[in-house]
């Protein structure tokens, strides 16, 4: 994937099979190498060349103060570019946050979700 949040460091959290060819693994405790701070990342990762194929990102709104909204927008970086999905203060929850990050992965690779 050619286009990705460029952090310096960050903390893996957990990690799980998605699919037989992926695994999904979220991060937290990021520091960031630009000016987009993350909360969260969820990064899937293509289990045989281990390169991440998709990633859902929280990131600090900080113009929050300034222009309103949530404070953590919640990104989606596909390979082709990166897609905000708006704000909203649930993106800054970790448990929100990985709800929402396993759903769009689950939909963008037809995967079905449990309980669902």
């Amino acid at each position: 994937m050619n286009y990705m949040p460029v952090v310096e460091s960050m903390n893996r959290v957990g990690a799980g099979r998605l699919d037989e060819k992926r695994t999904a693994i979220l991060f937290d405790k990021i520091k960031s190498a630009g000016s987009v701070q993350y909360s969260f990342l969820f990064i899937v990762f293509d289990n045989e060349t281990q390169e991440p194929v998709y990633c859902v990102s929280s990131e600090v709104n900080a113009m929050q103060g300034s222009f309103g909204g949530g404070t953590h927008f919640l990104g989606v970086f596909d390979g082709a570019g990166h897609a905000n999905h708006g704000s909203s203060d649930d993106w800054g929850d970790p448990r929100k946050f990985f709800q929402e990050a396993l759903r769009l992965a689950s939909e963008k690779f037809g995967v079905p979700q449990m309980g669902r």
